[in-house]
């Protein structure tokens, strides 16, 4: 059985591969961000960041195709929200303290 696939622009070619990239760093960046690859190891607020982008576009991306995402914000601001290093958990350990 042979599939065959349709054929690819170098820009959408090269925009699946930077998509895949801003998540694959997203992932990671979350594990180190939690101390799970390294305990030294902090990034800061840039894998939330990615990610939120990362879910920018491909929310559009997926609606070229027909799927259609519920409540696009709340996937774009999750990253945010499970980064450590993002505004969210700073709120949390500064209403911590208190």
């Amino acid at each position: 059985m042979c599939v065959k696939l349709a054929a690819v622009s170098g820009g959408a070619f090269l925009g699946l591969v930077v998509l895949s990239m801003a998540w694959l760093f997203f992932l990671l960046g979350l594990a180190a961000n939690y101390r799970l690859l390294h305990p030294r190891v902090r990034l800061g607020f840039l894998p939330g960041v990615v990610g939120s982008l990362a879910a920018f576009f491909t929310i559009p991306a997926l609606a070229k195709y027909g799927v259609e995402v519920p409540w696009p914000w709340l996937w774009i601001l999750l990253p945010l929200a499970l980064d450590p290093g993002c505004l969210a958990w700073i709120v949390l350990r500064l209403l911590q303290k208190r």
